[in-house]
Parts: structure tokens; C-alpha cells; sequence
């Protein structure tokens, strides 16, 4: 079994071809399942590898690394889709699509996991088990992770374990997080129409009043998560788009509104769909009106498995210090949807700091300001290297 020294030392040996990869990606960043430059890229430098890659026409990337000794077959993920941010002038590799910026760190999600192909590759000693690389499109809109997981991909070669890693600019480059159980939140979309009648502003008697209907709604879903979620619970109801009315003397007939829910817990989740559809009946009909609302199911709750989130903090304390293998307090409200990839094999999401020092904390995540600490990459590329490369 490599050491941590010959590992980190491996990592090293990789990294500034990382970054040359990395920056090359950042000029092209592209929409989620538009990514044909980033694909053919990523194929590009597969190719220079020397593996085999599939290319499915659902928009991901796979390719198999296979180990010289009996163990257990690892799988790891990276995203590579874009964000509609335009990008400041004066990076000297910036975005050369006008618009779309790599600011969200895919572009070295990719950069790491092609790097540890090629360290794979080139293991002095091999390594136990075999090692399944995938690129995963959209993972910022639609999701490519829940139809690369149906696939089969997982089974095809009998995936024991399933990792990945997000860059984090409130962590310093060196840093690596996780938590047993829930990481990151579920999300739903949720869908309220408010349908009142229409009647001229003067003679408010004659109609029935969306606006004030819709009004009274959105303070009593303010209410959801202040007074029926425990405090120790994570839950976030938002409504974030209203839209209603034609003049200012007209009594409005119809609201849409559109909103995001977030939960860290399949319960909880439950409860606070059933109390949004109550609010909405129990206004409309206080109010006269008629309210048709949806909750629509986006990405999964992201629940590691205890076991693995575990191996993930030893791994970073043999690597780089219990110092600086944290454990993350709380789960994230953000979304994430690796957790696909749990529902086919255990497995856990970890993050790695990408700010330079503690005194100077980048730009979050999303920001047209994100610029991460390359050096992030090779504490990535020890990590991945590590997971596989031990039993």
C-alpha cells in the first residue's frame, strides 16, 4: 500500500498539468448538456492518457482505469457544466464564451479527477480494484447525475464505493470537510397560481382580490418554517418570483408565484409539502379565491454514508493533519445532486478549501469575483488518489 508521502508526492507530480487543464477548461465554460468543447476536451485529454472512454449521447463522459490486484472498484465524480455569469476582465485564461463563467469550480472538479486518471495510470505499483471516472453535464440546471446513476453505469462495473469533491472558498487550500448523514439539503420547486375575479378598481366589491389573496399567502408561508419546524431541524421556504395585475385600477384575477423549498430531512420534507398545500387551500378559501400550488421534486436530500464520510476525515488526517480534517457543523441548504449516485453504492461528498490563507477568504461560490487557490487541486488529487488507492 502507497504511503501518504508517496501519494502526496504523486499528487504533486500531477498538478501542474492540472492546471493546465484547469484554465484550459475555464476559457470554455458552457451551459448545463451544452458542453460540446468541454466534452471534447475532456476526450482529448483521456486520449493523452491512453484510456478508453464512453461518450453516450445523455451528454457524460466514463472511463474505466483498471487496477493490477484484487479490491474494491471506486468511483468517482466530477461536474463540468457553467454558470450564466459573465466574467471580469484581467483573468489571463478567462471565459471566452461571453456571458458563462466557470464560477462554481467544475472547471477543477474536471481538471482533478482527469489528473487522477492519469496518476492511475501511471502507478509505479498499480493499485487494488479498478477505478470508474465520471463527468457529469448540468449539474448546475437540470442535473446530468440522476440519468448518468439510471444508466446502469454503476452496476456495469460492480461500483463498491462512490466519491466526489466540491472546491470551497470559506476553507483554506489544505482543508478538507464532510459530515456523516445529511450534507447538503433536498430541493423542490414550488408552484402557486392565485385566481381571484377581475373588477374595476373603484368597485372592489364586484371582484375578489388576487393580489390581496396572494399577499395574505406568501406572510402565512413565512410562518411554515418559524413555527413549524424545530429550531434544531433545517428547513428554508422561499418564494422567490410574484407576478399579477394589468392596471393600477383594476382588481387583479390571477398571481403566479414561484418559490424554492429545502430540507435535510425525508420527513420534514413530507411535513412541509403537506402544510404548504394546506396554507394554500386554507388562504385561498379565507380569501375567496382558488389556489392551485405544486411542489415539484428536484434533487434528493445528499446523505453520506457514516462509514465513508469516516474514511474521508482519516484519509485527510493521514494526509494532511487532523487539523485540517474537519467536520462540517450542519448540513448545506444548497443543492447537490451527487446524491443519485448514493442511491447505487455507499459512498460520501467531501469538500476542499480553496482560499489561500485564513486572512483572505475568497469570493463565494456563484460570484463573478470566484477565484480559487489552484493549489486546491492537488489537496483534491491526494484525496481521490488515496480513496482509491487504499482498501
Amino acid at each position: 500500500m502507497y504511503t501518504s508521502e508517496q501519494i502526496k508526492q504523486m499528487a504533486r507530480e500531477q498538478y501542474e498539468w492540472a492546471v493546465n487543464t484547469r484554465r484550459a477548461l475555464h476559457r470554455i465554460p458552457e451551459k448545463g448538456f451544452e458542453e460540446h468543447k468541454t466534452r471534447a476536451l475532456i476526450a482529448q485529454r483521456l486520449e493523452e492518457i491512453g484510456l478508453e472512454y464512453d461518450m453516450p449521447s445523455g451528454g457524460w463522459i466514463t472511463a474505466y482505469v483498471p487496477g493490477n490486484q484484487p479490491g474494491k472498484i471506486t468511483a468517482i465524480r466530477a461536474d463540468f457544466d457553467a454558470l450564466p455569469i459573465t466574467e471580469p476582465e484581467g483573468c489571463p485564461f478567462g471565459s471566452v464564451h461571453p456571458g458563462y463563467m466557470h464560477a462554481c469550480g467544475h472547471d477543477m472538479h474536471t481538471a482533478v479527477l482527469l489528473s487522477l486518471g492519469r496518476l492511475l495510470n501511471n502507478a509505479p505499483e498499480g493499485f487494488p480494484g479498478g477505478c470508474l471516472l465520471m463527468f457529469e453535464p448540468a449539474e448546475e440546471t437540470e442535473g446530468g447525475a440522476k440519468p448518468m446513476a439510471k444508466s446502469g453505469m454503476m452496476e456495469k462495473y460492480g461500483v463498491d464505493r462512490v466519491y466526489g469533491l466540491h472546491v470551497m472558498p470559506r476553507l483554506i487550500a489544505g482543508q478538507v470537510e464532510t459530515r456523516p448523514l445529511t450534507l447538503n439539503a433536498g430541493t423542490d420547486s414550488v408552484f402557486i397560481r392565485v385566481r381571484g375575479t377581475r373588477s374595476h378598481g373603484a368597485y372592489p366589491e364586484n371582484g375578489t382580490d388576487a393580489i390581496v389573496c396572494a399577499s395574505a399567502l406568501v406572510t402565512a408561508l413565512q410562518t411554515l418554517v418559524s413555527r413549524n419546524v424545530s429550531p434544531l431541524e433545517n428547513a428554508v421556504l422561499t418564494i422567490g418570483t410574484i407576478k399579477g395585475g394589468e392596471a393600477s385600477n383594476i382588481i387583479c384575477d390571477k398571481v403566479e408565484m414561484t418559490g424554492t423549498l429545502r430540507t435535510a430531512d425525508r420527513t420534514l420534507h413530507d411535513k412541509m409539502v403537506r402544510r404548504i398545500l394546506e396554507t394554500c387551500e386554507g388562504t385561498g378559501k379565507a380569501f375567496g379565491c382558488r389556489i392551485e400550488a405544486e411542489v415539484k421534486e428536484g434533487y434528493s436530500a445528499l446523505v453520506n454514508t457514516p462509514e465513508h464520510a469516516a474514511r474521508v476525515l482519516e484519509t485527510a488526517k493521514e494526509l494532511f493533519g487532523s487539523e485540517n480534517a474537519l467536520i462540517k457543523e450542519a448540513p448545506s441548504m444548497g443543492a447537490e445532486d451527487f446524491s443519485y449516485f448514493l442511491d447505487h453504492a455507499p459512498g460520501a461528498f467531501f469538500h476542499v478549501g480553496c482560499s489561500p490563507d485564513a486572512d483572505h477568504i475568497g469570493a463565494p461560490l456563484h460570484s463573478e469575483k470566484f477565484c480559487p487557490d489552484e493549489r486546491a487541486m492537488e489537496i483534491g488529487i491526494a484525496m481521490e488518489a488515496a480513496l482509491v488507492m487504499r482498501p
